[in-house]
C-alpha cells in the first residue's frame, strides 16, 4: 500500500532536504527517506506546530511511500512534481522544475488536494504517531508545539541537534522507538531533555528490540529564597536521575537499575511496576545483584502488581512471570478476582490456565499393589 504525502521543503547548506510542512492522508505517518533524490536531514522550525511558520518561499512535492517494509519512497505517479492546484482544485504538473517555489504562510493551510484526494495537514491536534525518516540530524524549535494528541515518536539514532521547546505541549507523548543497535550512540539524551513525563523508550536495531525503559515523570521547581532574591532549583521524582544514565551517549544500563531502590521510596507502585517488568523481560546488561532487586520488589508486592497488570490487559508479562516462578498461586487467585470484577472472560480463561499448568499439582489416580505394601 502506498501513502501520497504533500511536502513543503527547503535545501540545508549542505543541500539536503529540511521539511518544514507535510500534509498526509493518516495521522500516523510514515515519511519518506528523500524528496526529489535529496535527503531529509532536517526537520524545520514548527514543521508539526499547530500553526505553520512557513519561510517566504520554499518548495512543493508530491510524494508517495510504500508502506511496507522493503518499499522505497516514489514521485507522483507522472515522475513529476506536482504544482499548487488550480482554481478547479486539480493539481497542475510543473514540466522541467525540480521542484515548485512555494509561498510562505503564517497561518495553517488546512486540507489541501493531492493526487488521489484530499490530504489533511500533518500537524497539532490530528497526528498521534509520526515516523521519521532515519537520516533525521537535526529537530527545529517548537517542531511539534501543541502536538497535543501525538502518543509516539519513532526515529533513527542520528539526531544530534535538537531545537528549544521541541515538544511543547505533547502531553500525550509516551512512547518513543529509537532505531539503534547496542552499544550505538544515539540522540536519546537529547530527547529526554526535554520530555518530563512518564516516556517508555524501545531501542530497535536489526534483530528487533533489545531493550525497553521507562523513565519516570519528574517535577522541576525554582523557589525564591528571601530577602536576597536567589532562587534554589528543586527536583521531585527519580526520572531526572533516570535521564542522567548515559555514558558518552550510549544508555548506561547498570547505572539505570541503580536508581531503582531509592524509586521504591518516591514513585508510585504502578511506575515501579512498569520499570521492573521492562527491565526482566529485556534483561540486557542485568546484573544478578539488579534483577535480585526487581524480583525481590515484584514477590513483596505481587496482591498488588498482578491484579495493576490484569487491569491492564497485560496477559503476556503475566505469563512471564509465571514461567519464571517469580509469584505465587495467590498472586493468580488475586489476578483473577480482578478479571472477574472486570468481567474479562477472556483473562480469567488465561488466567485458570496459568493456574492449572503452574501451581496445581497433579492427582495420582491410582497406586500399585507394592506402593501400597
Amino acid at each position: 500500500q502506498k501513502m501520497n504525502y504533500k511536502l513543503y521543503w527547503e535545501l540545508t547548506n549542505e543541500g539536503d532536504a529540511r521539511l518544514l510542512r507535510a500534509f498526509g492522508e493518516t495521522p500516523e505517518p510514515r515519511f519518506p527517506a528523500e524528496i526529489e533524490g535529496r535527503a531529509i536531514t532536517e526537520i524545520g522550525d514548527y514543521c508539526f506546530a499547530a500553526q505553520a511558520h512557513l519561510p517566504a518561499e520554499c518548495r512543493c512535492s508530491y510524494v508517495q511511500e510504500e508502506t511496507e517494509a522493503d518499499g522505497a519512497p516514489e514521485t507522483a505517479p507522472d515522475g513529476e512534481m506536482q504544482a499548487e492546484p488550480g482554481a478547479d482544485g486539480v493539481p497542475e504538473t510543473a514540466p522541467d522544475r525540480e521542484a515548485d517555489v512555494m509561498p510562505g504562510a503564517d497561518g495553517a493551510p488546512g486540507a489541501e488536494p493531492g493526487p488521489d484526494g484530499a490530504l489533511a495537514e500533518l500537524a497539532g491536534a490530528y497526528i498521534t504517531r509520526v515516523t521519521l525518516p532515519e537520516g533525521i540530524k537535526k529537530i527545529g524549535n517548537f517542531a511539534f508545539y501543541n502536538a497535543t494528541e501525538l502518543a509516539e515518536l519513532e526515529l533513527g539514532s542520528g539526531i544530534d541537534t535538537l531545537g528549544s521547546d521541541a515538544f511543547m505541549n505533547c502531553r500525550s507523548l509516551s512512547r518513543l522507538l529509537l532505531h539503534a543497535d547496542p552499544g550505538q550512540k544515539t540522540g536519546l539524551r537529547l530527547l529526554l531533555a526535554q520530555l518530563s513525563s512518564d516516556l517508555e523508550v524501545a531501542l530497535s536495531g536489526e534483530n528487533g528490540v533489545w531493550a525497553k525503559l521507562l523513565f519516570p515523570e519528574y517535577y522541576e521547581s525554582y523557589d525564591e529564597i528571601a530577602p536576597a532574591h536567589i532562587f534554589g532549583r528543586s527536583i521531585e521524582g527519580e526520572g531526572f536521575r533516570a535521564r542522567q544514565c548515559f555514558k558518552e551517549g550510549i544508555p548506561d544500563l547498570s547505572q539505570y537499575d541503580l536508581i531503582f531502590p531509592k524509586a521504591c521510596a518516591e514513585e508510585k507502585k504502578s511506575t515501579l511496576l512498569h520499570i521492573l517488568s521492562l527491565r526482566l523481560r529485556y534483561p540486557v546488561s542485568l546484573t544478578e545483584e539488579a534483577k535480585e532487586r526487581y524480583v525481590k520488589y515484584l514477590k513483596e508486592q505481587e496482591s498488588y502488581m498482578i491484579p495493576k497488570l490484569v487491569e491492564q490487559k497485560n496477559m503476556e508479562m503475566i505469563t512471564f512471570f509465571c514461567e519464571n516462578g517469580w509469584i505465587t498461586q495467590g498472586a493468580v487467585k488475586a489476578g483473577l478476582e480482578q478479571a472477574s470484577r472486570m468481567e474479562w472472560a477472556e483473562g480469567t480463561a488465561e488466567l485458570l490456565r496459568l493456574k492449572s499448568q503452574y501451581f496445581t499439582e497433579p492427582k495420582k489416580e491410582r497406586y500399585t499393589f507394592d506402593e501400597l505394601w
